[in-house]
């Protein structure tokens, strides 16, 4: 396995590179930089990351409210799920 780990000033991002895929999992951007494209240029780092290193399919579970963002980003529906809240 290969990682990519970022560090900047505000945050530290990890990749991990398995196989011919990746899972994005926790991705966030902090509520003052939302709506500046900080999150869209990330997503885009991302992206290009793994085209270069061959990687050939990004994937996450993502709640409704971030799925138009990941839509927006070339990201397509494979499936819903449903999530039980407090044993419902």
């Amino acid at each position: 396995m290969n990682n990519i780990v970022q560090l900047t000033e505000k945050m530290v991002t990890f990749y991990q590179k398995c196989r011919l895929s990746i899972e994005i999992d926790h991705f966030f951007c902090h509520y003052k930089f939302q709506g500046k494209g900080v999150g869209r240029a990330m997503m885009e780092y991302i992206i290009e990351q793994a085209k270069q290193r061959g990687i050939s399919r990004l994937y996450s579970e993502v709640s409704i409210t971030a799925r138009p963002f990941y839509e927006s980003m070339g990201f397509k529906l494979v499936r819903e799920q449903q999530v039980e809240m407090r044993g419902q």
